[in-house]
């Protein structure tokens, strides 16, 4: 689940948060001037961010694929049951 989280919904849901933070700031600062709103959600650039979005999604999943893993040719040990205990897969040296 944390896999999930870190490799897909956090970099789709990343450039949104960055921007809801900018609107955020960008607001308090015309507040404290005395000037008119800046900016408006219904004006952000969503196409952008979904692009970003899935961008970083992918790149996330491609490092996590480059990363991980064992070398092709590794030979794996199937789990089994010994004795009524189930032994783990392990690889075979």
């Amino acid at each position: 689940m944390l896999r999930i989280l870190l490799t897909i919904v956090l970099p789709v849901a990343l450039p949104l948060l960055l921007y809801a933070g900018y609107v955020s700031m960008m607001r308090r600062r015309a507040q404290a001037a005395g000037e008119p709103d800046p900016l408006r959600w219904d004006e952000g650039p969503w196409a952008w961010f979904a692009l970003a979005g899935i961008g970083l999604a992918l790149a996330a999943l491609v490092v996590v694929r480059l990363s991980s893993g064992v070398p092709p040719g590794t030979k794996l040990e199937a789990p089994r049951m010994i004795d009524g205990e189930v032994v783990p897969s392990r690889v075979v040296e």
